[in-house]
């Protein structure tokens, strides 16, 4: 039969370990990034006061949309989406070479390397693979260079 003492520690003991592991999971709750995924243009919300409203100059055959804001300055994103629509005829985005932000956030499905240059389109910087991948970013405070345009 196990003692008193012992009974005490082990119930100190357990205690203490699902109080850390709490702690642990309640501190991942505290993300400063939100995450926004639509299948489709037609499922993203383009207007309103919502979290996440999709840009104007995305594409209405955008598919696969995955965004992320930060939860302090939602201005700050990052975006993705595939389109077989050329962003240079977007209405609103010009080319820039090289691009002059860099995106506020990365990601896990945000690529490490990133062409340097691509098209401005109001506020978002953005860049386009061959294979139709769009990635775009967009800083609470453009430089002053995309103001100007």
């Amino acid at each position: 039969m196990p003692s008193v003492t012992r009974l005490v520690a082990a119930t100190a003991l357990v205690s203490a370990l699902a109080f850390g592991l709490a702690a642990c999971s309640l501190g991942s709750l505290g993300s400063n990034e939100r995450s926004f995924e639509f299948d489709s243009y037609g499922e993203a919300p383009k207007s309103g006061t919502r979290s996440f409203v999709l840009a104007g100059w995305v594409p209405s055959d955008a598919t696969s949309i995955r965004a992320v804001s930060l939860r302090d300055d939602p201005e700050e994103a990052v975006l993705t989406f595939r389109t077989t629509a050329p962003l240079a005829d977007a209405a609103g985005c010009a080319p820039a070479d090289p691009l002059e932000s860099a995106p506020p956030v990365s990601p896990d499905w945000w690529p490490s390397d990133l062409p340097t240059a691509g098209v401005v389109c109001g506020e978002w910087s953005v860049v386009a693979g061959d294979d139709g991948q769009v990635f775009a970013w967009r800083e609470s405070s453009p430089t002053e260079a995309s103001k100007a345009r």
